[in-house]
């Protein structure tokens, strides 16, 4: 992801205020371990937000974006055939206090929800009303507001975001704050499921909920 410069976002209260630094210390590089195992390899663009572009901003950390996200149904197999190169690479990288390497997803991003109203359908579809992009973090600062993005807040703590263009949304990914109700987003999978014929992917847990079966309950794949 390409990083801004110097992001200045403390008046908008996104970072606070420089602290003394400390000591620098040598560590030995291969100690060093990752939080997760999978990234996206998504190229972003960002820009400093403004005072009206902060507003409703939902604020997460970088390694986030699309670890929950939807795709067409009919990239099904795609999805599988990562996951199922992705698996053996997260067990055989794993450690005790994390992983030694990261397995970067590189997924060709196409129209999700095709058209240039996407967006307002999307939202539309869920009842709810659009707001400003997300701004992505590090663990120490900010890198910025997404530019192209956008987010659909759909309950408390519960937010899905993305990329939009000319061609539709190329990004749909979901987010849930500490606490938030996993059921909400449940029922988001069923009204895009629905409407849209759209699986949803959490690569962490390395699974796909791909539909509903004729007992209602989610069909779920796994690698």
């Amino acid at each position: 992801m390409k990083r801004l410069l110097a992001p200045i976002l403390a008046i908008f209260g996104a970072s606070s205020a420089a602290q003394p630094q400390p000591k620098v210390e040598m560590v030995d590089t291969k100690s060093i371990r990752y939080t997760m195992p999978t990234i996206a390899a998504d190229s972003l663009e960002f820009a400093v937000p403004t005072r009206e572009s902060f507003e409703g901003a939902p604020q997460f950390h970088e390694d986030e974006w699309a670890q929950l996200e939807f795709f067409p149904k009919g990239r099904l197999e795609e999805i599988k055939g990562l996951l199922a190169e992705y698996k053996p690479f997260e067990q055989a990288h794993r450690g005790q206090y994390g992983w030694d390497q990261i397995y970067a997803r590189h997924v060709a991003r196409h129209p999700i929800i095709a058209g240039t109203d996407a967006v307002s359908h999307l939202a539309g579809t869920l009842d709810a009303v659009l707001t400003n992009a997300p701004i992505l973090l590090t663990s120490s600062s900010a890198l910025g507001q997404v530019q192209g993005g956008f987010t659909v807040p759909i309950a408390h703590k519960v937010n899905l975001y993305g990329l939009k263009g000319e061609s539709g949304i190329t990004v749909l990914g979901a987010i849930l704050d500490s606490g938030a109700d996993d059921l909400v987003l449940t029922k988001t999978f069923a009204k895009l499921s629905a409407a849209h014929n759209l699986i949803l992917i959490d690569w962490r847990s390395q699974m796909v909920l791909v539909g509903f079966d004729r007992h209602g309950d989610i069909d779920v794949w796994r690698p």
